[in-house]
């Protein structure tokens, strides 16, 4: 059984003491989970044994998402160590106890574990199936209680953070395997949402005359800017801003709703612009959403969820076409909400770059490119290790291997924002100019940006240009799809790139493995303009090309760093500089000073 939550947890020097009453366990099990303990003070800040509670939900998300690079030890080590964790909570009464379970023997089971695509390797679905067979459940008896109920098992004795998630991707191959393996159950699964998740009311449940005045409205603004005054900057908006303004539409009436309004009395957008219930809304939502502030302990900052809601409303105001003055006043209220305006690189972004900035770090990134197309090789081609045991080819691991090495190459000279690396198109985005050899092939990338319509390029030669047509020549033929013009084609369809957010995490999660720093696909703009910065500090202009902003004055707000620390080694060098070209002339000028000498005490 889990600990119940109103007892306190043991701190960890609570459980160096256990440990070592564990005479079950030899004396270098004992140490092996005490230095576990200690690995995870250290994960924690360097924090005392005294004063860190091994609370599951805290510790276990700790020890898990640390960076083998930055604790200096290998992937295996972690691995070791994050299992050790979950013994010592079991051992400590906190986890619950783990079950090994039989192979499957239910013959209906069987048949359709037998049934599963050879390419495919559902190992969570697999583990799914044995908690069915273990519970004598039959595949025609599998409901989303039954999933409810596995997911509750793996919580109790595994703990973490990605529980919920593993549950979902069980559902998602249960789904897939009803259309490819004759005879499997036509239940669809689903997973209920976390209980801390916002749930808004669906749309449906309002009147039918603000749902079509909504579709309006949406429809509208896939068609015309948001707001007059941007015509010359901004045209009509992407589909990522038409799927947010619905979404803020949601949260807004549903704030409307928990503040008192009755649903079926809301039958037009201008509802939602009355200034008292904006007001409200807004206020409510900040409340829910915010923090106090640091003087002022009663008030509530705004954050920028709320700010995504008075863009929102700003947006509604507009399509609405308000009286002047009620647009005005709307307007200075929802300026407050409306986020800081930026004026040099953020907090995070430049914490990021000085981590980047190690020597090391940085070669680690730059060269893992070429690291992850060497992995992607040996699975191609399959390897003996040193034990002897043979490793036999991967063709579907290594196409994912090589598109991660292209896929960071081209953010290395090209940093696209994710939407636009997912859709890069052979023949349209990616153009490939052979020469006399491969050697002397050059690979061009021009986008058109999604979010503003900029245009942005640049031309890969020598190494670049060869790792990228090693991934499109050799690895992407083994792959699903080989056949599409997606340069990062989708895992299930043809007709669709990857997608952005899977593609985007997991390009993180590899240049964390390497690196031991978390640097997302849109991350790789922040560090190319640092680069250019760092050679040519004045060459916002270069990084206003690059990048595709629209003015200069944007690209200086966004990556203007103030680099103090390299500001004032450029002071110090200049005064020296004078100083030791200044000394002669002053040895002439200046008159003899004495030295003043000390009273001797007493």
């Amino acid at each position: 059984m889990a600990k119940q939550a109103t007892t306190p947890f043991p701190t960890a020097a609570e459980a160096l003491l256990r440990i070592e009453g564990l005479r079950d366990l030899s004396l270098q099990q004992r140490r092996s989970l005490a230095s576990t303990v200690r690995l995870l003070c250290r994960i924690a800040g360097n924090k005392a044994p005294a004063t860190l509670r091994l609370d599951p939900s805290v510790c276990l998300p700790m020890m898990d998402g640390a960076s083998p690079i930055a604790l200096g030890i290998s992937t295996k080590s972690h691995q070791n160590y994050r299992a050790g964790l979950r013994r010592i909570l079991r051992r400590l009464g906190i986890l619950a106890p783990a079950h090994r379970r039989e192979p499957v023997s239910d013959p209906v089971w069987m048949a359709l574990v037998a049934a599963l695509p050879a390419r495919f390797h559902p190992h969570r679905l697999r583990a799914f199936i044995g908690f069915c067979a273990a519970d004598s459940i039959a595949p025609g008896d599998v409901t989303n209680g039954t999933l409810e109920a596995y997911f509750r098992e793996r919580q109790a004795s595994r703990g973490g953070s990605n529980n919920r998630a593993d549950v979902r991707e069980v559902a998602r191959q249960w789904n897939k395997m009803r259309q490819i393996v004759p005879g499997w159950p036509e239940t669809e699964l689903t997973l209920e949402a976390a209980p801390s998740r916002v749930r808004t009311r669906p749309l449906s449940t309002y009147p039918a005359c603000l749902q079509a005045e909504i579709e309006d409205y949406l429809q509208w603004l896939a068609k015309s800017p948001e707001d007059a005054d941007d015509d010359v900057a901004y045209g009509a908006a992407s589909a990522d801003t038409v799927a947010t303004r619905k979404k803020g539409i949601r949260l807004l009436l549903w704030g409307l709703v928990e503040t008192g309004c009755d649903p079926a009395s809301i039958t037009q957008i201008s509802d939602l612009l009355q200034f008292d219930r904006a007001k409200q809304t807004l206020r409510w939502h900040r409340q829910r959403l915010g923090k106090a502030h640091p003087s002022r302990p009663n008030d509530v900052l705004p954050t920028h969820g709320v700010g995504m809601l008075a863009a929102t409303l700003k947006s509604l105001a507009v399509y609405c076409g308000l009286p002047g003055e009620a647009d005005a006043r709307l307007r200075r209220m929802l300026a407050v909400y409306r986020p800081k305006r930026q004026n040099e690189i953020t907090e995070d972004l430049s914490r990021l770059l000085d981590q980047l900035a190690d020597p090391e770090v940085e070669a680690r990134l730059l060269h893992l490119p070429r690291l992850s197309m060497l992995e992607a090789r040996r699975l191609r081609d399959g390897w003996t290790s040193e034990d002897g045991v043979n490793h036999p080819p991967k063709p579907k691991e290594a196409c994912w291997m090589a598109a991660i090495a292209a896929a960071i190459e081209i953010e290395l000279h090209l940093p696209l924002r994710v939407h636009d690396l997912t859709h890069l198109r052979l023949g349209e985005q990616v153009m490939v100019h052979h020469g006399s050899g491969r050697s002397a092939a050059q690979v061009h990338l021009r986008v058109i940006a999604n979010k503003n319509g900029h245009v942005v390029e640049t031309w890969l030669r020598d190494a670049s240009a060869n790792l990228v047509l090693e991934y499109l020549q050799d690895f992407r033929p083994l792959g699903p799809h080989p056949t599409t013009k997606w340069v990062f084609p989708n895992r299930d369809s043809g007709d669709r790139p990857r997608a952005k957010h899977a593609f985007s995490e997991t390009i993180a999660d590899a240049i964390r493995e390497h690196t031991g720093v978390h640097v997302s696909v849109h991350d790789f703009r922040a560090f190319a303009a640092a680069l250019i910065l760092a050679d040519h500090p004045h060459a916002i202009e270069d990084i206003r090309a690059l990048l595709g902003h629209s003015t200069y004055e944007m690209a200086s707000r966004h990556y203007r760093r103030t680099n103090r620390q390299a500001a004032a080694q450029r002071l110090d060098n200049a005064i020296n500089k004078r100083r030791q070209r200044s000394r002669a002339a002053m040895r002439l000028t200046l008159p003899f000073i004495p030295a003043v000498r000390r009273r001797r005490a007493g």
